[in-house]
């Protein structure tokens, strides 16, 4: 029973999450964010991918938002087929609306936990700033390691709750944020063992880009 309430709770929570950034969407390219947090972390998240995989056929961005970073991944991947989802309707309208005429990236409705894509489609999954905010994040990643060719990475950028600030972030009622062994643990669960991790310089430390690289047996 306690586990049913539990995943209750995870399903109120993200439905509350969907919903506010299904409200934000409209203004959610002009916000201020943008530039100070998203944007620069955006940019890391690419950069690091291209260190471990400099030229991706395939494409993934998980809670993609209104597609800002498989924008920026278009310049970095030109001949990349780029795909985006997000739980959000309206966020993938956007990203659908504002997309650059004959970009090579296409956007679909689907949570994290059920992605709507055959097997080892990707080699290439990204995730930013969103991995917080999903309601069953083992399922999730076992999800991405199924679209994932064996081989390929996955590049997770998230806060962890590291310092003082794991007081704070353990209360936060916008999302589950993972220490960092918690996390290593659930991406092996998943067929994703670490690769590397590094902290994202301006954040203090509390932003990392996770790589990792899915097993080439799926478990």
């Amino acid at each position: 029973m306690a586990r049913q309430d539990s995943a209750h709770v995870s399903d109120r929570r993200r439905d509350k999450d969907v919903a506010r950034f299904g409200r934000w969407a409209a203004s959610y390219n002009e916000s201020r964010l943008q530039r100070i947090v998203f944007a620069p972390l955006q940019d890391a998240t690419l950069t690091e991918a291209a260190r471990e995989l400099p030229a991706p056929h395939a494409v993934l961005d998980i809670g993609c938002g209104t597609g800002l970073l498989l924008a920026r991944a278009a310049g970095r991947f030109p001949d990349a087929r780029l795909t985006g989802v997000d739980a959000a309707e309206e966020m993938i309208a956007v990203a659908r609306a504002t997309a650059a005429p004959g970009a090579p990236m296409t956007f679909e409705h689907a949570a994290a936990e059920h992605l709507p894509f055959e097997p080892a489609s990707f080699d290439l999954a990204l995730t930013t700033m969103s991995f917080h905010h999903w309601a069953d994040q083992p399922i999730a990643l076992a999800e991405i390691r199924r679209v994932l060719v064996p081989g390929g990475v996955f590049v997770l950028t998230d806060a962890f709750p590291t310092g003082w600030l794991r007081f704070v972030m353990a209360r936060s009622r916008h999302g589950r944020f993972n220490r960092p062994g918690d996390l290593m643990a659930m991406l092996r669960a998943a067929g994703l063992p670490l690769a590397r991790h590094v902290p994202v310089p301006r954040f203090g430390g509390t932003v990392q880009v996770v790589l990792a690289r899915a097993t080439h047996a799926a478990t």
